[in-house]
């Protein structure tokens, strides 16, 4: 079973707090700060995701592009994605969870237990 995430924030404090939690639980995380990162890092790691916590309103390449992005290459289009952002009802078709910030640490960790189970 793997336990790699990609999480993709670009809110530094914010994700270096999620990486920690997440970390703290026993999971892998790999960071990206954008969407344009994120595709490089899917495309470059050496690990299996189980999962990508996706921000949507990002510099560079916002979720909505990354996502599209993501679709179009065969070995991730089934990776699981979930949303988290100040704006839940813009959340893309296709994600399979949506969580509002300010995130809710054992909220977090419970969705996250569904898609990368110990």
């Amino acid at each position: 079973m793997h336990h790699t995430l990609l999480l993709v924030e670009d809110e530094d404090d914010l994700r270096d707090s999620m990486r920690d939690l997440l970390e703290g639980n026993g999971y892998a995380v790999i960071v990206a700060r954008d969407g344009r990162e994120a595709l490089d890092a899917l495309d470059r790691a050496d690990a299996l995701f189980c999962l990508v916590l996706l921000d949507l309103l990002m510099p560079t390449m916002n979720g909505w592009d990354f996502l599209d992005a993501m679709q179009t290459r065969p070995q991730f289009a089934s990776l699981p994605v979930v949303v988290h952002s100040s704006a839940p009802s813009r959340a893309p078709a296709g994600v399979r969870r949506v969580l509002q910030k300010p995130l809710q640490p054992e909220r977090l960790l419970a969705v996250v237990r569904e898609y990368c189970p110990q």
